[in-house]
């Protein structure tokens, strides 16, 4: 009989968001010979409600570490699951992270638990809940080297109970549509190098590095132009952009579902981020063909190859950013050329097939 696993997350509004978007790509390729999949939200959402789920789900229909009322749900979920034969959770996010390894571990099921990000968010509330919770945690998985790392310093789990899978993608099976408006700011620019940030705007992301790295750019004559693809408020960039007398080079499309038919029309991969776990964009240019400049932080050095793939700088030395810039905007062939070395290793690391493949190792080693 296939092994029923359940998976735990506070709620899943966006199949397209990271730690969501990976979970889903999760459920839907795991093999139903070997596994059984079954997904316990604590809230409802209106995705769910809408589209439903690639496995059935269940709403705990509460949620929080300091309500006593999600704890006896949940715990009424755990001898459940128990009863109906359930081997393994997988929790996500913070507080199914704490609570799932001390409820499941009490009715004798193993617990997984993720980590995606540095760590930006650790207190010491939850880093001492997270170190309580830790001791009776099974495995834990890791989207990258760096993460794994933190993980074990700051949440004192061993390394050998973490293992590092990096984010899985699905292999595009068509030809990017290039969406009309992308279409025609290359119409209108048709000599300009563009390059492009896929990020919400927040400061983590340092967008404002790219924009101070363009001006340069263009001080030493070269036609390039950015385009920045991300929710958020841009009033800031703009005024700095202005400030540059770059306005006119900097173009905003907002929050897009579109991403991957937008980055082919496109000829660089930017970010800027002082932290980043493993980063989605990155591996969105890479499959995009795009060559990469991203700061040297967290997963980053992981996914690009210096002079290979892309290139790496010093987070915040937006003389090293503009410089790998200005590079790649005078030198189409190094730009094709990198762009092709960021396709081959996208394909050949990062496939969906590979990291279900490695979940479902993990998994198997649990039951074994």
């Amino acid at each position: 009989m296939p092994i029923p696993i359940l998976y735990v997350i506070d709620s899943f509004k966006n199949p397209n968001a990271g730690t969501e978007g990976q979970l889903y790509q999760l459920i839907q390729g795991l093999d139903r010979d070997y596994f059984s999949p079954h997904l316990l939200v604590f809230q409802e959402s209106t995705y769910l409600k809408e589209s439903g789920f690639p496995c059935n789900y269940t709403v705990l229909g509460c949620s929080g570490l300091t309500n006593l009322s999600a704890w006896v749900a949940l715990w009424r979920e755990a001898k459940q699951f128990r009863k109906r034969g359930g081997r393994i959770v997988h929790a996500f996010f913070i507080d199914p992270s704490i609570m799932c390894p001390i409820i499941f571990r009490l009715h004798g099921v193993p617990v997984v638990i993720s980590r995606r990000d540095m760590g930006y968010w650790y207190t010491q509330k939850y880093l001492f809940l997270l170190r309580w919770s830790g001791r009776v945690v099974s495995s834990v998985i890791t989207n990258s080297k760096a993460v794994r790392d933190v993980v074990s310093k700051r949440e004192r789990i061993p390394k050998n109970v973490i293992s590092v899978i990096y984010n899985g993608y699905q292999a595009r099976t068509n030809e990017a549509l290039i969406p009309a408006e992308v279409l025609l700011l290359r119409k209108h620019h048709p000599d300009a190098v563009f390059s492009v940030i896929v990020a919400n705007i927040r400061p983590l992301k340092r967008i404002t590095d790219a924009i101070v790295a363009l001006a340069k750019v263009v001080e030493q004559g070269g036609n390039m132009h950015l385009v920045v693809i991300g929710d958020g408020d841009d009033s800031e960039l703009t005024l700095r952009a202005k400030e540059l007398d770059v306005y006119e080079r900097i173009h905003f499309l907002g929050r897009r579902s579109d991403v991957a038919d937008c980055l082919p029309a496109f000829d660089i991969g930017v970010l800027c981020s002082e932290s980043e776990g493993f980063s989605n964009s990155i591996v969105e240019y890479m499959r995009a063909g795009l060559p990469v400049v991203c700061s040297s932080v967290g997963g980053n050095p992981e996914a690009i190859e210096h002079g290979v793939s892309g290139y790496l700088y010093d987070v915040g030395n937006i003389t090293m950013l503009s410089g790998y810039l200005q590079q790649l905007v005078f030198d189409i062939r190094l730009r094709l050329q990198m762009g092709a070395a960021a396709l081959d290793s996208s394909e050949a690391r990062f496939s969906n097939e590979v990291m279900v493949d490695q979940h479902q190792d993990v998994y198997g080693a649990l039951v074994s």
